[in-house]
């Protein structure tokens, strides 16, 4: 028979299995110690009473792990991984770990249930809709491999501007700030993450950018992530902006590495314009950005 507890309510050593079974034969290796989860559950936020592990009798087969953040006064869910033990996927599985994770976030007043999903992932995505989830945008992974050309950006009067590092919460203060992005590419999951601000003539910061490095073992540059990259709406050197933080977050060209977006909204066209002109091109990875309006007190269907 299979059982639906919280998060809270299991131990570390279930939890991992739970994940590790769920996610086995997954897009991307996403294999996990006990010491990973409980880092990765601490780091990234997530919320345990939101989030689910289903067991059949006392194994645990797959789970639903969730956070919570208050987004521009609103309350937002966000699922940050669903995964199924490969003999258990296609039995409904699923759909109770969804079913159980909404209903928590009815009793918990979300108003927004967000998630992401691999594009390729077509029953997942369908199991969504039945859920009551709309796709709102396509989440791009561009790349660029090897080392930039030296004017890969063509940055116009950069003298105009001043160029500076700050911290996530310092972009995060600014009246444009994205802050509905995708959950790993808002600011409270990039507290580690380089900031790269850019300030106007009278000192106006009108633009920024927030990316990761990933460093192999002799500390070297392997990958450059960029996770938000937005210039000030309406601003009539909009385009300049961004590649002047893309020049500098991309730095230094000659370095050969794997440049990359992360979770790139494809609304984001004419940033999406700037990285093409550079030779960034599209991967085979690609996710959907999938949104549930819950309405207090509805009953969950599915």
């Amino acid at each position: 028979m299979i059982t639906i507890k919280r998060m809270s309510d299991c131990t570390i050593a279930e939890i991992t299995k739970a994940w590790n079974r769920g996610f086995e034969g997954y897009f991307f290796p996403v294999s996990m110690t006990e010491e990973n989860i409980v880092q990765r559950l601490g780091a990234e936020g997530y919320t345990i009473s939101l989030s689910v592990v289903a067991y059949d009798g006392d194994e645990p087969i797959g789970l639903v792990a969730s956070g919570l953040r208050t987004i521009n006064g609103r309350k937002i869910a966000w699922n940050g991984g669903t995964g199924v033990a490969t003999e258990y996927r296609r039995q409904g599985v699923g759909r109770q770990l969804m079913q159980a994770t909404l209903e928590l976030y009815q009793e918990a007043g979300v108003e927004d249930a967000t998630l992401e999903a691999i594009s390729k992932n077509e029953k997942a995505i369908a199991l969504y809709q039945q859920l009551g989830y709309d796709v709102i945008d396509q989440l791009l992974f561009w790349q660029h491999t090897g080392a930039l050309p030296a004017d890969a950006f063509r940055v116009k009067h950069a003298e105009s501007y001043r160029v500076r590092t700050g911290i996530a919460q310092e972009a995060a203060q600014l009246s444009f700030y994205q802050a509905d992005a995708p959950w790993q590419n808002q600011w409270m999951s990039l507290r580690d993450a380089e900031v790269i601000l850019i300030d106007d003539h009278e000192g106006q910061t009108v633009g920024y950018a927030m990316y990761k490095r990933m460093l192999n073992e002799e500390g070297k540059v392997t990958v450059i992530a960029l996770r938000q990259c937005v210039a000030m709406p309406d601003h009539p050197d909009a385009e300049n902006i961004l590649r002047l933080a893309l020049n500098q977050l991309y730095a230094p060209h000659e370095l050969d590495c794997r440049r990359t977006t992360f979770n790139l909204p494809s609304k984001e066209q004419l940033l999406l314009s700037v990285l093409e002109s550079a030779g960034f091109g599209s991967s085979e990875t690609e996710q959907v950005y999938m949104v549930k309006k819950l309405e207090q007190g509805a009953e969950v269907k599915g």
